[in-house]
């Protein structure tokens, strides 16, 4: 069962510790999603090329966790393969590997 997308705590949750999980698991979802609307292979093997012929290959993954990301920043959003960190607007192209 997937929670729900709102964003409010349950104080009167059940005391079995499942808060935490649904908590990563409605993160896991919402970056699944993220990647979907931007059209990245969030989480896979990816080559990468940046403006000024820079390649990039290894795991694509968003430098920070978010939860909420606002559909103007989207070129903002930092990225990073292999620890090195770059926005989305510098990425010339992103070819999945795996």
């Amino acid at each position: 069962m997937v929670p729900p997308l709102q964003g409010e705590f349950d104080f009167q949750g059940s005391s079995r510790g499942d808060g935490y999980r649904q908590w990563l698991a409605g993160r896991q979802v919402r970056a699944a999603e993220l990647a979907r609307r931007i059209h990245l292979p969030l989480g896979h093997k990816v080559e990468v090329w940046l403006f000024g012929g820079i390649r990039l290959r290894g795991t694509l993954k968003l430098k920070e966790e978010l939860l909420l990301i606002p559909e103007d920043s989207v070129r903002h959003l930092e990225l990073s393969v292999d620890h090195v960190v770059f926005t989305v607007r510098e990425m010339e192209s992103c070819v999945r590997l795996d």
